[in-house]
């Protein structure tokens, strides 16, 4: 079994769910593998679905537009194939009917013929009015129509429940369930953070080798956006770097994302965060740079704060809270003397298929994630030192770990330390 259901099943009989239905794009990601360009539009409305029972024997089903089903094929010939055991198909507005229609000349293909062959060996039923229906009709057909069925997506699952063959359904919250068995990494997921790591080096790297007095903040982000897009990572977005920018003509180095279009000089301090996907996982590194030569006390609270985040970062073991990466953070800087030690900012969260992971129950992106999380073996932990002191200016660093049996392993190896030009 893929551990990914493993996970997924233990929370279901522990939840006493007989089925989760699943229309978080990322959950249905996770699932089954499937993701298309319809999910990257971010739409109001789910567009693909997952069902997961929990016996085992019966099917895995992806629920998708029958226009897509081609592309199917296309993901198993670029060597990520979809995990799924059965396909159910819906309309999407009027772009399937229109695909049903004769062409006396259109030219047979191989992806034509892959697609059929999908129908023939792996897709069931007929095509529904709209992915309501089809859930519906599928559930039905498997026996699941008086189930505890747990939904990431509540409204589906009343809509679902609306259907005469499955009032008796019981509707059960499933959100925390999946990110919870999101939280664990597969082998599958930790080899692909070991690969992503390195092209985060590369990306903060780039973007320290761009600093020096006249470019603008906007048009670093530009370059820094190019080159990522050429070594095959989605940026966030056009804003690239998550700090950084400008308000009433001055340069902020933690305001977040706003264009700054004035020359930067020598003498200032920016945060390079990148923020971008690989391989559908995020990449997240954050390091400070300097234009010119640091002060020398800049330099010392510099690295009081880093030695404070290698200490919380050595913390991070399994069976050990993340909430006491916070503690050991502020204790060291306050002992070091770091002005003003309550504005560092010490941040554990889990990391994969979203930048924000946290598996403490929703919400959890309050007072209650902040409080954090107990760590678990294969856990893939992003580490946050924010420090927003006035003094000296602000200094931010962020690292990546595999939590491994003998303890975190960073996936990122830019040096940290003060980046930036020197001697200008």
């Amino acid at each position: 079994m893929d551990p990914r259901l493993g996970r997924m099943r233990e929370g279901m009989a522990k939840a006493g769910l007989e089925a989760i239905v699943l229309t978080n794009q990322y959950d249905v990601l996770y699932a089954t593998g499937y993701t298309s360009l319809l999910e990257r539009w971010n739409l109001q409305e789910p567009v693909a679905a997952a069902i997961v029972p929990l016996d085992p024997k019966l099917p895995v089903i992806l629920a998708i537009p029958e226009a897509n089903i081609a592309l199917l094929s296309v993901m198993k010939e670029s060597g990520k194939p979809d995990r799924a055991d059965e396909i159910r198909v819906f309309e999407l507005l009027t772009f399937c009917e229109m695909a049903r229609r004769s062409d006396p000349w259109a030219r047979r293909s191989a992806i034509a013929e892959a697609a059929m062959q999908l129908y023939a060996d792996r897709v069931r039923g007929r095509s529904e009015a709209d992915i309501i229906a089809s859930l519906s009709v599928t559930l039905t057909e498997h026996g699941l129509h008086k189930a505890a069925i747990g939904f990431d997506d509540l409204r589906v699952g009343f809509a679902v429940r609306k259907d005469p063959r499955l009032t008796g359904i019981a509707v059960e919250d499933a959100l925390d369930l999946m990110i919870r068995a999101r939280s664990v990494k597969s082998p599958e997921e930790i080899a692909a953070f070991r690969r992503i790591g390195p092209v985060g080096d590369r990306c903060v790297e780039f973007a320290a080798s761009l600093l020096k007095p006249g470019i603008t903040w906007t048009e670093l982000q530009r370059q820094l956006a190019a080159f990522m897009v050429s070594i095959d990572v989605m940026p966030l977005d056009e804003g690239v770097l998550l700090f950084g920018g400008a308000f009433a003509g001055e340069f902020i180095p933690e305001l977040f994302r706003t264009r700054s279009d004035s020359a930067l000089e020598k003498g200032q301090i920016v945060i390079l965060e990148t923020l971008g996907q690989m391989e559908g996982f995020w990449i997240d590194i954050n390091r400070t740079a300097y234009i010119g030569n640091p002060p020398a006390e800049y330099l010392r609270m510099h690295d009081a704060i880093r030695d404070a985040f290698l200490k919380a970062a050595d913390h991070m073991k399994a069976g050990n809270h993340t909430g006491e990466c916070t503690r050991i953070a502020y204790e060291h800087v306050k002992a070091a003397g770091v002005p003003a030690p309550e504005k560092l900012l010490t941040l554990a969260h889990g990391i994969g298929l979203t930048p924000v992971e946290m598996p403490v129950g929703f919400p959890s992106y309050g007072l209650r994630g902040a409080q954090g999380f107990v760590i678990e073996e294969n856990m893939v932990i992003s580490l946050d030192c924010l420090y927003f002191g006035g003094k000296y200016g602000p200094c931010h660093m962020e690292n990546v770990y595999i939590i491994e049996k003998a303890g975190p392993v960073p996936t990122y190896r830019a040096p940290l330390e003060v980046l930036g030009p020197r001697n200008i």
